[in-house]
């Protein structure tokens, strides 16, 4: 499976300019995680990460487009973790798993939630934002999945994409809101096995039924978790 390519390949040319790009948003996410959007200070990114404020205007725009550029990141490091460990032959139980379980672990992460938080906030005030996000993080997170189950199921791509929203927003559920909701709620790794279990269990009773006679790995979906 081929991966999208990381927004720092388009950033910069170089692995020495990759590193520069990086090491800034890491600042960026730490300043607009701590002083939210609007207090967030570009004089203190430039302050952290060293470089100037000229060069960050001139690389992503504004304090919006700085903003943008960490949301990104964070989208591409989490697409590429799905898809890092991804082995052609795996079952549709197993895809489902190791996918699933990266897509979940990295979404309850303390800095994705923090950062999610500030998304939540700010799209209504800031349309780009919410828009960017909802198109290139979560729609793109449905494609990634269904592209892997084009290995599993004979239906469209677009139809797939169906399939991986149910599953993932399966999961993007009760754990994601508890860490949304309740900063001090810490989510224990029993609990995010069991909720991956529950997502698994719905969206294969559901393939089976919707595409009996049209999986590839048949016998795969009917194996017990």
């Amino acid at each position: 499976m081929k991966a999208r390519e990381h927004m720092l390949n388009k950033a910069a040319k170089t692995a020495k300019g990759r590193e520069r790009v990086r090491a800034l948003l890491e600042h960026a996410i730490d300043v607009f995680i701590d002083s939210g959007f609007e207090g967030a200070s570009v004089d203190r990114i430039v302050r952290m990460a060293g470089g100037s404020k000229s060069t960050i205007y001139h690389s992503f725009g504004s304090k919006k487009g700085l903003f943008l550029a960490t949301l990104e990141m964070m989208a591409d490091d989490l697409y590429e973790a799905c898809i890092a460990d991804y082995q052609p032959g795996r079952t549709l139980l197993e895809d489902l798993h190791a996918f699933g379980g990266t897509f979940l672990r990295g979404i309850l992460a303390p800095r994705s939630i923090a950062l999610m938080r500030l998304v939540y906030a700010q799209a209504s005030r800031v349309p780009e934002v919410g828009a960017w996000f909802y198109q290139g993080g979560i729609e793109a997170s449905y494609l990634g999945f269904a592209k892997v189950l084009e290995n599993h199921i004979d239906a469209p791509l677009k139809e797939l994409e169906e399939v991986a929203a149910l599953f993932l927003e399966a999961l993007r559920g009760r754990l994601f809101q508890k860490a949304l909701c309740l900063p001090e709620g810490a989510v224990r790794e029993e609990e995010i096995e069991a909720d991956l279990a529950l997502g698994i269990d719905f969206v294969s009773a559901y393939i089976r039924e919707k595409y009996a006679g049209r999986l590839f790995d048949a016998a795969s979906a009917h194996q017990a978790h």
